[in-house]
């Protein structure tokens, strides 16, 4: 299925994706909408005007390409649960992929991306949408990013943003205090992304060293493991595959993304966990074993010291919770 859209504000392609059309204006807050067939749903919750947060979830029956236009000061987080896909800008050489605990802060105007959107599994995610032109007070954060007209930055293995993202998905409260609730959130979300975004700019400049060939090879690199964390290529292979030996490969990536190779792939596993001890997918050995650990003291050592806590206190937690 390939779609075209060209969108003027937030509710453009929120109207033309699904079978009811939403007005921005409208006094309700909350919207769950049937999107391009099969069991696709997106519930949509309007925050403030020219800010909302858009969840999809649901199964697609065939790929999905959306070709979209966005005419107006953008800026977007998105945040994928589950599900594989991937996007890219008119005119740009490089792909951005959608995989499981991968994150974007992204600011586009006034340019056309592409979207592709894999039928083989359930897909799980949100985005926080915001209107620049009703929110002069974020300008000055924006000013490295807007001057051009895409910026993006890519995020796996978060645990913060991954914690956010799941406080604002199962937000305890209804009516109004949901709203106050998932506003405070999103704010929350900006925060820590821009501030995270201009310590990557500090670190860039910090690594005057690397060539920008080899910049542009460390991020092929972080795409490739952010895609195959479960069984990610050794440090030789992975050096090969980007064309970097393995000495500046490991420098430059600490340099460059604040994290070793192998504490980034551990940030995903963590990541994706968390997420099955969330949903009661499986007890905490079948977890360790599902993310790519058979030593089960050792899984936990990490599991405490990513989130600050053991996973059997985080499954027995809720089971009171439920």
């Amino acid at each position: 299925m390939k779609l075209q859209l060209d969108t003027h504000d937030l509710g453009c392609m929120i109207e033309e994706l699904s079978d009811i059309a939403v007005s921005p204006e409208r006094e309700q807050r909350q919207q769950s909408i049937p999107i391009l067939g099969g069991t696709a749903q997106m519930q949509r919750i309007l925050l403030r005007k020219g800010m909302e947060i858009n969840l999809y979830e649901g199964k697609f029956l065939e790929p999905v390409t959306l070709d979209v236009g966005v005419r107006y000061p953008h800026l977007e987080i998105s945040y994928t649960l589950s599900g594989q896909g991937c996007w890219e800008t008119a005119g740009s050489p490089r792909s951005y992929h959608l995989a499981p605990g991968v994150s974007n802060l992204v600011y586009i105007q006034d340019t056309k991306l592409r979207v592709e959107l894999l039928p083989q599994e359930r897909s799980v995610h949100m985005e926080l949408r915001v209107d620049v032109r009703y929110f002069s007070e974020l300008l000055p954060e924006l000013a490295r990013m807007s001057n051009e007209p895409f910026f993006c930055r890519q995020t796996a293995g978060s645990p913060h943003i991954s914690h956010i993202v799941e406080q604002m998905k199962q937000c305890p409260y209804s009516g109004r205090l949901q709203k106050l609730y998932l506003e405070g959130k999103a704010y929350e979300l900006l925060a820590c992304q821009l501030d995270a975004a201009e310590k990557e700019e500090e670190r860039i400049r910090a690594a005057s060293k690397l060539k920008a060939d080899d910049i542009q090879c460390l991020h092929q690199a972080r795409e490739i493991l952010s895609r195959t964390w479960k069984e990610p290529p050794g440090l030789l292979e992975l050096a090969r595959l980007v064309g970097l030996n393995d000495y500046k490969l490991k420098l430059g990536f600490k340099e460059l993304f604040g994290t070793t190779v192998f504490g980034y792939v551990r940030g995903l596993r963590m990541n994706e966990a968390r997420k099955i001890l969330e949903q009661g997918e499986a007890n905490v050995s079948e977890a360790a074993t599902m993310v790519g650990y058979h030593n089960l003291s050792h899984f936990a050592s990490l599991f405490r010291k990513t989130f600050g806590y053991n996973p059997s206190e985080f499954v027995r937690t809720k089971e009171v919770q439920g």
